[in-house]
């Protein structure tokens, strides 16, 4: 057993119930790691979590999803990891598991790959969440070659992983934007390039698209419905609130709602996600999939991130990391 310092909440509540403490961390049992953590990558879920909009708190208080760190120990049964490497996945955040915010954290290993070799540790903190997400959108969509996607949020995290993998495959992509420099950024990234606002206009044009993606939830969902062409299909990221359904049955389309810390909280699926995170990183080291850097923050400060989210101030993905005088406080 060792102990680590960790940002932790006793309660739900704001922001400001996060505060930094030191736990215990048990040796790692059957089919867990030990690792270092490198980087804690974090996600609009973390707030939900905190909040008690989702009630699914770790039991350990910690928070985070997203982890890149270095193997110290291993457990009884784990195959295909060695002290030393340099692993990422989404491993905690959720009850029955270890957030990642922490110095020190235990993991399932089968939640885990090894990092992406072209990523700094702060890169590849930040992906797990959004790379799988996106994967999950496209196995459930099933894009044919053919098909046309739109994706409303294309330049968010999961959303500009989204557009990556689409045009791989070859697809017409739609994305929308909210600012005229984020419209070129789409534009550059060889994607039709269109406002949020211009969504709605679009259809009334008579515009339909086999495929839509949304990545906020609210009215962004709600344009999704409208969007979709009958027999299509959409997926969102989040589904929560009231919504008219009635496009959904007027086309009888389909509806995807992807919650990717499920198999975190079932323990069921969790071997597809290392595998998943696999091939994500195959497709990172090959350059099919281009990474952005993320913003990088002392762990302490995590109550000032999930501020800024909250308050609409975020523009891109936040890595926590653990500066020498954090840990030697």
């Amino acid at each position: 057993m060792i102990n680590t310092k960790a940002m932790v909440f006793t309660e739900y509540g704001s922001p400001d119930v996060l505060t930094l403490q030191t736990i215990d961390v048990a040796d790692p049992g059957q089919g867990e790691l030990l690792l270092k953590v490198l980087a804690a990558g974090f996600n609009p879920l973390d707030t939900k979590v905190r909040s008690g909009l989702a009630p699914v708190a770790t039991e350990s208080g910690t928070t985070g999803c997203d982890v890149c760190g270095e193997v110290i120990a291993l457990g009884e049964g784990v195959d295909g990891f060695a002290i030393g490497d340099r692993v990422y996945g989404m491993t905690g955040g959720v009850r029955g598991t270890m957030g990642t915010v922490c110095e020190y954290v235990l993991a399932d290993a089968r939640l885990l790959a090894r990092a992406p070799a072209n990523l700094t540790n702060e890169a590849a903190a930040c992906l797990p969440v959004v790379a799988l997400t996106a994967m999950e959108i496209f196995q459930r969509l099933r894009p044919s070659s053919d098909s046309q996607l739109l994706v409303l949020g294309g330049l968010g995290g999961v959303g500009r992983m989204v557009l990556q993998l689409a045009l791989h495959q070859g697809l017409t992509v739609t994305a929308t934007a909210g600012s005229s420099e984020r419209l070129d950024i789409l534009r550059t990234m060889g994607v039709e390039a269109l406002a949020h606002h211009a969504v709605a206009d679009l259809v009334a044009s008579g515009k339909s698209f086999d495929c839509v993606v949304d990545t906020h939830g609210g009215d962004s969902l709600t344009s999704a419905l409208n969007a979709v062409a009958a027999w299509g299909d959409v997926a969102t990221i989040n589904a929560r609130g009231t919504h008219d359904l009635s496009p959904a049955h007027a086309k009888s389309l389909t509806l995807h709602a992807i919650f990717k810390a499920l198999p975190l909280l079932t323990g069921k699926g969790r071997e597809q996600l290392g595998r998943d995170l696999v091939q994500f990183a195959a497709w990172v080291e090959e350059g099919v999939i281009d990474v952005p850097e993320p913003e990088s923050v002392a762990a302490i400060e995590l109550a000032s991130v999930h501020k800024r989210y909250e308050q609409g101030q975020l523009q891109g993905k936040v890595a926590l990391v653990w500066t020498d005088q954090t840990v030697a406080d």
